[in-house]
């Protein structure tokens, strides 16, 4: 039965959706009858405005043409509300109507008819006004309680969508909490396998698979996190490929991982790395007096015949010590450490040379 509740999830999700974009609707609503409602009260504003105009035009004889300008903007003003205003059909016509009543009262005043212009008012423009008045307010009451209804719809449909959510997210973590406490063994066997694997890549990535040594990426972290004084010998094993070519690869792997137990013992402390092939090296910590005995030790446990393969064999080793104070140094190390071998290869083989390369910074 666990298929339906992706379903039920998503099923919520589409409600939520819903009732969110209806939200954002019903308040949009709310906005525009608030609008529109503040538009028809502009609206009636104005034509109080305009009822009381006429009789400025009894001021004076200039008094008529500013009246004209300023009823010229008001009109203005109350046609592009009329135009924004959602069926104002009814209401344009009732103000059409206002006008026409009150330009001929107008008129009146203006050549100086006053009486005339007394009776029209009684008779006709302030009935008209006392109707438009009132559509204005009703519309405006109107267009309040739309925006009222339309605001409490919109927060009812947010109560009960989100009622539904939490009900529907509370089933949710239940069922969920439940698959969790049964797969936690699980995970945790997982977790532990993973662990190891990890552990195993790790030490893969870093050691010879041959020897069990630290290999040439150790060696670089080494000399990169190495601080003080410290030292690096390069080994080279002589006379390696004759035993490799007479007795076999498998003779030479048994001979390789017995130099690199003799390295171990003579190194102590420090780390021993196979580089490739017969190239080994030694990372430890000090100057030349604590590295010279390790490169003595390293030549002289080489030296040492190996029983190999049901026989006796004997190789040497060619070291190249260099030492430095600078932790960032390393290839300098290196290069020092790599000449001073090459040194020992060249004139006799079978011994250590030392090349210091201290830097006072």
């Amino acid at each position: 039965m666990s298929w339906r509740w992706p379903r039920v999830l998503a099923l919520a999700l589409v409600l939520l959706a819903a009732v969110t974009v209806a939200n954002i609707w019903l308040h949009g609503r709310s906005r525009a009858h608030e609008g529109t409602r503040s538009q028809l009260n502009e609206l009636n504003v104005l034509l109080h405005e305009e009822s009381s105009l006429q009789w400025k035009t009894l001021a004076s004889r200039n008094t008529p043409v500013k009246v004209a300008r300023e009823l010229g903007a008001i009109r203005l003003r109350e046609r592009e509300i009329l135009d924004r205003l959602p069926n104002a059909g009814n209401i344009s016509s009732q103000i059409r109507n206002y006008h026409a009543v009150l330009d001929v009262e107008l008129g009146l005043l203006g050549v100086g008819k006053t009486a005339e212009a007394l009776t029209i008012e009684q008779t006709k423009t302030d009935p008209a006004f006392v109707v438009l008045a009132d559509t204005l307010q009703r519309l405006e009451d109107s267009e309040i309680a739309d925006a009222d209804l339309a605001k409490h719809l919109a927060d009812l449909t947010l109560v009960l969508a989100m009622a539904a959510a939490l009900i529907a997210i509370g089933l949710l973590l239940y069922r969920f909490e439940r698959e969790h406490r049964r797969s936690m063994r699980v995970q945790q066997t997982a977790l532990e396998t993973l662990a190891e694997h990890e552990a195993l890549v790790r030490h893969q990535a870093a050691h010879d698979p041959l020897t069990g040594l630290a290999n040439r990426r150790a060696l670089t972290d080494l000399l990169a996190r190495a601080r003080g004084p410290h030292a690096l010998l390069l080994v080279d094993l002589d006379d390696f490929k004759p035993v490799n070519d007479r007795y076999g690869h498998a003779a030479g792997d048994e001979l390789l991982i017995a130099v690199a137990g003799r390295l171990r013992d003579a190194a102590g402390d420090a780390t021993v790395v196979r580089l490739g092939g017969d190239e080994f090296a030694i990372v430890m910590p000090g100057g030349e007096p604590e590295a010279v005995p390790v490169a003595e030790r390293v030549v002289s446990s080489i030296g040492t015949p190996f029983a190999i393969a049901g026989t006796t064999v004997r190789i040497g080793a060619s070291v190249g010590l260099a030492t430095t104070d600078d932790p960032g140094d390393e290839d300098r190390l290196l290069r020092e450490a790599d000449e001073a071998m090459y040194r020992v290869k060249q004139s006799h083989k079978g011994g250590f040379a030392v090349s210091c390369v201290m830097t006072a910074r």
